[in-house]
């Protein structure tokens, strides 16, 4: 188990000052996107219209955080409206995509991995006091957007902005296959959950 808050991120503005982008977590970690990967999850802040980077041979799934979302103009897949969040847009990282913000600002969050060897999922899940049960991947990440959410029986609460990361590990509470429960701390709040399967 890891409990990766903000400070641990890796922010990078754009090349084109369009935006920046916080990497949450890498496999390997610390590698660099100019090296092979096997995936990545990280957030966006989308300033301006523009291009997206081009990642050749990886799968990119994308969701949105914050913000009245972006018009997804995508090779091969025509229009796609990225409007609330929840919603999850699939895409080739080779594929050309121009991105369009509807109204301001916002701020995304996305995968991006090589299908070869691994399949991932992105789930919004809406969480109140009472446990949601989730199965444990060989690897699982859980992003808290907004408010603090409790891992059960892990004993871990996750702030605004934290990710939790389980993999392979020997206790049983965490071994892939094992059942969580995950509830917000007090009201409603999301959790991503992003699940990792090798191929």
């Amino acid at each position: 188990m890891l409990h990766l808050r903000p400070s641990d991120y890796r922010v990078m503005p754009w090349k084109d000052g369009g935006g920046s982008t916080t990497e949450i977590a890498i496999e390997p970690a610390g590698a660099s996107l100019a090296e092979p990967f096997l995936w990545r999850v990280s957030s966006a802040r989308v300033e301006a219209s523009g291009p997206f980077s081009h990642f050749p041979g990886r799968a990119r799934l994308l969701t949105l955080l914050e913000g009245s979302g972006l018009i997804l103009d995508i090779e091969d897949q025509g229009r796609q409206r990225l409007k609330f969040p929840g919603q999850v847009v699939a895409f080739a990282g080779d594929a050309s995509v121009h991105a369009t913000l509807i109204q301001g600002p916002c701020v995304d969050f996305g995968v991006i991995s090589d299908p070869s060897q691994v399949k991932v999922t992105l789930e919004w899940l809406n969480l109140d006091t009472e446990a949601t049960v989730i199965t444990v991947a060989p690897t699982t990440l859980l992003f808290t957007p907004w408010g603090p959410v409790r891992v059960d029986p892990l004993g871990v609460e996750l702030a605004p902005r934290d990710c939790l990361r389980l993999g392979n590990a020997p206790a049983a509470t965490e071994a892939p296959g094992a059942k969580l429960g995950v509830r917000a701390a007090t009201g409603t709040t999301p959790l991503v959950l992003v699940s990792i399967w090798p191929i």
